[in-house]
């Protein structure tokens, strides 16, 4: 298999997955002979999606804003300004 970037959806997939995961151990309630879902399951999947979407749109924001500004435009009086 080739080792390919992992797609936006797919890495969007993988964390919702992993969230789902959390709110449903968070959110269960084991008794004798029962289970309870404090939230329905259909909830918390799409919750988890939102969430998951959300997080990797914070997340590219994020490092765009660390990129290095690649734009400059030194003049030779700005090189003046710094050697004196």
């Amino acid at each position: 298999m080739e080792n390919r970037p992992p797609s936006a959806a797919n890495q969007a997939h993988e964390i919702a997955v992993k969230i789902y995961v959390e709110l449903v151990s968070r959110n269960t309630e084991l008794a004798e002979g029962s289970v309870k879902l404090a939230a329905s399951a259909a909830n918390m999947a799409t919750l988890s999606i939102k969430l998951a979407e959300a997080f990797l749109e914070v997340e590219a924001a994020a490092i765009l804003a660390r990129e290095p500004v690649k734009n400059y435009k030194v003049d030779s009086d700005d090189i003046a300004k710094w050697t004196k």
